[in-house]
């Protein structure tokens, strides 16, 4: 049960690409995660700008029943660089508290199109071949889609210290209800090369960088949601 929770936990922290004409504006977000009817954790994400960085912070603790197998915090961080409306992931880092074997870093040089990658206390060199996004800045990108009014992108996408190919699609509308508030939501799926597991994402059309939804589906697995609660614009 450890591993699944670790696992769980890290679905929404495994942390790159340009975006276009999309102004990011900070904020400070809080979500319930669950495993199936379950709320087997608590989910913090910010997005904030020091100097020329934006920087997404993510952090996932266990709750319930849960805690009793994994007391430790997940931290997640995707640091942005670039000229205004055109960033560019920086670097990646991943950690757990007091397990270092669980320490991830990525630095991305762009010049040279190539990524510096610390994983599984291995150093290596992986060549982008193209655009590279995340889980955290895939927002950008659903953001750019609505704002070009594209219907599908594929890219690469950077998870455990590699780059796969990835597609993300607009698939329609839907609705939500946050805090008893019915909100109108466009929805956008994620594949991924490799992997059975879809994500779907749920966004405000007027806030695209923020997901009120993120939603995890794998074949004989419980879905695993990310729900937002509350949010903090700054």
């Amino acid at each position: 049960m450890y591993r699944t929770v670790i696992l769980l936990l890290t679905i929404f922290l495994a942390v790159p690409g340009v975006a276009e004409e999309i102004r990011l504006t900070p904020y400070q977000a809080s979500y319930a995660l669950y495993r199936g009817k379950l709320n087997i954790a608590n989910t913090e994400l910010s997005l904030d700008q020091s100097g020329r960085y934006w920087r997404w912070r993510q952090t996932s603790k266990a709750k319930g029943i849960y805690a009793l197998f994994i007391n430790q915090k997940l931290y997640a961080e995707t640091t942005l660089l670039g000229p205004e409306n055109q960033y560019r992931i920086h670097n990646i880092l991943l950690t757990t508290d007091g397990d270092d074997d669980r320490f991830e870093n990525a630095r991305f040089d762009w010049n040279n199109r190539q990524i510096d990658i610390q994983y599984k206390n291995k150093r290596y060199t992986e060549t982008m071949p193209g655009e590279v996004y995340n889980s955290h800045n895939i927002h950008l990108l659903s953001a750019n889609m609505l704002n070009q009014n594209l219907q599908e992108s594929e890219f690469y996408y950077y998870r455990r210290g590699k780059l796969v190919k990835s597609r993300l699609k607009r698939t329609g509308k839907s609705t939500l209800e946050i805090n008893k508030k019915r909100i109108e939501v466009l929805v956008f799926e994620q594949t991924t090369e490799g992997s059975n597991s879809k994500y779907k994402y749920f966004y405000d059309p007027e806030k695209p960088l923020l997901p009120i939804k993120i939603e995890r589906t794998k074949p004989e697995k419980k879905t695993t949601i990310m729900l937002l609660q509350s949010v903090e614009w700054r």
